[in-house]
Parts: structure tokens; C-alpha cells; sequence
């Protein structure tokens, strides 16, 4: 993903170089966006929730969603998680409710200093709730997988992860 990232990057700013007139401006103030504090909790199982801490109300996305372990009554951050972007309530729940795929979507505006174009990335990854990690990160074109009865989340007939080879803990 950081690969894709970065080829975007330079992509746009060759863009950007190459079509002199479309400059992107250090003058242009960006958008103030509505993100307000918000908690709220989306239960998974009798040991897990998701608390998102934000929500941005222009662009109707969650953000900063933290893991509660609810019988230790710890809420814990996703080690490895894209904490600047954001995502809606739709957890897809492994069969185990071990592992739950969440949205990790990048949504804002460019400014050309004649329009603003808004740009939506829509990225997902699987989250280990007992080892509160990302163990699939940035995924783009497997988002619309399902979870198996096997733990594995498999999108077109190919398995993308294997959630059965972890040992519980």
C-alpha cells in the first residue's frame, strides 16, 4: 500500500509539473472539516468492542477506532492502524469474532486553485483483536471478501488471509 501510495504521490505531482497552469497553492486555505468527538461502540462479542472516538460529519466517516476488551475493561489501540483515515460501522466479523475487517478509507479534497475535487481511496484491513494489530494491511481489491467458517477471509474463490493458522491465546 505505501507503494501505491507513493506512486500516487509522484504521479500527481508530475501532473501537477507537467500542466504548470493547474498549481497547487500554498494560498488556498484547506476545508475546515466537521470532526467532532463522538464515542461509540460497536459491539463484536462478549470479549470485544470497537470504539470510534471521532466522526467527521461532511464526510460521514468514523475515525480512531480503539479496541475494548471488555472483561478486562481495557480499550487499547490498534497497533499498525492509518489512524488519519476514516471508515463506516460495518464490521465484517470473523466466524471466531477473533478478527473483524475494518474500512481504512482516505477521503478529502484537492484544491487547483479554480475548483476542489474531492478524492476517496477506499482501502480495508483485518485486525487481530486479540493481539490488537493489523495483520492485513491496506487492502484495496479484497475488501469485498467474506469471512469463511474456517476464520479465512477469501475474496474471488483466493484466500486472502488465514485466521485458522494462529494459534488462540
Amino acid at each position: 500500500m505505501k507503494v501505491n501510495m507513493l506512486l500516487a504521490a509522484i504521479v500527481l505531482g508530475m501532473s501537477i509539473y507537467c500542466f504548470g497552469d493547474n498549481k497547487v497553492s500554498s494560498d488556498i486555505q484547506p476545508r475546515q472539516s466537521k470532526i467532532e468527538s463522538k464515542d461509540t461502540v460497536v459491539n463484536v462479542s462478549e470479549h470485544f468492542a470497537i470504539l470510534y472516538r471521532k466522526y467527521d460529519n461532511d464526510f460521514k466517516l468514523w475515525y480512531n477506532p480503539y479496541i475494548i476488551r471488555l472483561k478486562e475493561n481495557d480499550t487499547v489501540k490498534i497497533a499498525g492502524f492509518s489512524y488519519e483515515n476514516g471508515g463506516e460501522l460495518d464490521l465484517r466479523i470473523s466466524p471466531s469474532k477473533r478478527f473483524v475487517v475494518l474500512d481504512n478509507i482516505i477521503k478529502g479534497y484537492v484544491e487547483d486553485g479554480v475548483e476542489k475535487i474531492l478524492h476517496e481511496n477506499y482501502l480495508c484491513d483485518i485486525i487481530d483483536l486479540e493481539q490488537s494489530t493489523v495483520v492485513v494491511g491496506s487492502m484495496q481489491t479484497h475488501c469485498g471478501g467474506e469471512w469463511d467458517e474456517d476464520d479465512r477471509w477469501v475474496d474471488g474463490g483466493k484466500i486472502i488471509f488465514d485466521g485458522s493458522l494462529l494459534k488462540k491465546k
